[in-house]
């Protein structure tokens, strides 16, 4: 005999997820019809847009899970709430990180994955989960973007000028202290692709080498025909009952739309630093304290990254979304499988939920490894999350 009196955290999240799907079919009723899934959920009627997956972020996450959703077979749609693309991929400097890769290797680079596990490892210094690091530490994203993107050939490749310093070329660069203070070998695996493209940034920050990594990405994309929704932001997801995510619900143009996600979301909207309530909640931080992120505040409240307040992983949250180290650093965020799943708080994944990069946590702490981790494992993980997502089966009204 169950006991009503005695209401368990897991009796609560069901009820918060079941909660949401009522809550979101009132918000939407002028859209509803007796249509259900085949778990007994009532669903929209009539959707806006429409595609087998749906992603959040025209960025680091986004491009890469498009390409690959769509190489896989899947139609796409990309949204994104700027007017303009790129997120912090077109302002960083343009580095990737990889071990062992075919640039390393045509300039007699010696690296091993398992060095690179090792190193990520011993800079989380227990803060990073190490079921993600193994398979991002094997990653073949400066490979991928040579040979299959059509990126910066080999034979244009060099050493660098200098440690520390934004390429262009292969160096170590970023953080080489910790190499020191692991006692470890530094290691010659950031990857500073060259600015072809002189293009300036909205806040004037000199960045070439990001410039020209999101030009290779943004013509994949291009070339493919990939649909794209600009000024279009992310403010929920819709589920059925059973907490299973089957579109999206966005802002374009100061109205609400329906988007249709068949097979999958993925969630690329970046990090939550210019969130300020994120921020005083997590870090117990203020954003406009000159001190804040040690004195490089500015560089996520600037005028490409202030739109990243976090829109993803706030969404994720609302049905029970799991989150990674977030009150450990300035890293942390959405906790996510190898597979690119989000997990809620019991660590199952939420049905037909990915999502990659800086709205997700587990990979770099406060201490960051060396130049190349942010934007290598947004790219390694997008590419993941696109590839599972496509995987998916439809879902079908019933």
């Amino acid at each position: 005999m169950v006991d009503k009196n005695k209401f368990s955290r897991r009796d609560f999240i069901k009820g918060a997820a079941v909660g949401t799907a009522a809550v979101a079919g009132v918000a939407l009723a002028p859209g509803l019809a007796q249509a259900k899934t085949s778990e007994g959920s009532i669903i929209p009627s009539k959707w806006d847009e429409e595609a087998d997956v749906v992603i959040a972020g025209y960025g680091s996450t986004g491009l890469p899970a498009a390409i690959e959703a769509h190489d896989a077979g899947a139609r796409v749609l990309i949204i994104d709430k700027n007017d303009w693309a790129g997120g912090d991929m077109r302002r960083c400097g343009g580095a990737i990180a990889q071990a062992g890769s075919i640039v390393q290797k045509a300039l007699g680079i010696q690296d091993s994955q398992q060095a690179f596990f090792d190193y990520m490892l011993a800079c989380g210094e227990g803060y990073v989960d190490p079921d993600l690091l193994l398979p991002f530490s094997k990653n073949d994203n400066v490979d991928w973007v040579i040979q299959y993107l059509g990126g910066q050939p080999v034979s244009e490749w060099n050493l660098a000028p200098k440690e520390m310093h934004p390429g262009p070329g292969l160096n170590v660069s970023g953080t080489p202290v910790y190499f020191d203070k692991y006692k470890m070998p530094k290691a010659i695996r950031s990857h500073w692709f060259t600015g072809a493209q002189k293009e300036p940034f909205r806040d004037g920050w000199p960045s070439p080498g990001g410039t020209c990594v999101f030009k290779t990405f943004d013509e994949t994309v291009k070339k493919r025909k990939i649909k794209t929704l600009m000024q279009t932001g992310l403010t929920e997801l819709i589920t059925d009952a059973n907490g299973e995510v089957l579109g999206v619900k966005a802002l374009s143009g100061g109205k609400t739309v329906l988007i249709k996600a068949k097979r999958g979301v993925v969630i690329g909207t970046g990090h939550w630093l210019t969130n300020a309530n994120m921020v005083r909640n997590y870090l117990r931080q203020d954003i406009n304290d000159p001190n804040f992120f040690g004195g490089w505040g500015g560089f996520f409240t600037n005028k490409l990254s202030a739109p990243s307040q976090g829109d993803g992983i706030i969404a994720a949250q609302a049905l029970g979304g799991d989150l990674a180290f977030i009150a450990a650093g300035y890293n942390g965020g959405l906790k996510i499988n190898p597979k690119a799943q989000v997990l809620n708080v019991f660590g199952k994944p939420i049905p037909r939920l990915y999502a990659a990069g800086r709205a997700t946590g587990g990979i770099v702490n406060s201490q960051y490894p060396h130049c190349g981790i942010y934007l290598s494992s947004a790219i390694f993980f997008g590419r993941v999350a696109g590839r599972n997502a496509a995987a998916e089966k439809p879902w079908k009204a019933v």
